[in-house]
């Protein structure tokens, strides 16, 4: 079953997405709106799970088109580059900013 958003949960969230794009005037600039919003409130290297698989996020950066934000995480001693968006955080509130993102992936705004 799909996880519902609460409305203060989507208030947390669309007030995130307003700081990461606020006078962004295209999707380029508002990535790097986000990039910047993600780095400062998510301090890597940190614990997080993709799946149940527990894991290190070493680093927040952008995909290969510069148009995506991945981590670069450590399982064991392997290094990979995964969404954002499939990254579980440890810390809850590192994390709303993860689904804060998620959220405008999926929706806009």
């Amino acid at each position: 079953m799909k996880p519902t958003i609460t409305s203060i949960q989507k208030k947390v969230y669309e007030k995130i997405i307003e700081e990461a794009t606020i006078d962004c005037h295209d999707e380029e600039e508002q990535i790097s709106g986000w990039d910047c919003v993600l780095d400062e409130n998510i301090t890597t290297p940190c614990p997080c799970k993709i799946g149940k698989q527990e894991a290190m996020l070493e680093k927040i950066d952008f995909d290969d088109k510069g148009d995506t934000i991945i981590g670069v995480i450590k399982i064991n001693k392997t290094k990979m580059r995964v969404l954002l968006q499939d990254i579980i955080l440890d810390n809850p509130e590192a994390m709303k900013y993860v689904n804060a993102y998620k959220y405008w992936c999926k929706n806009g705004l």
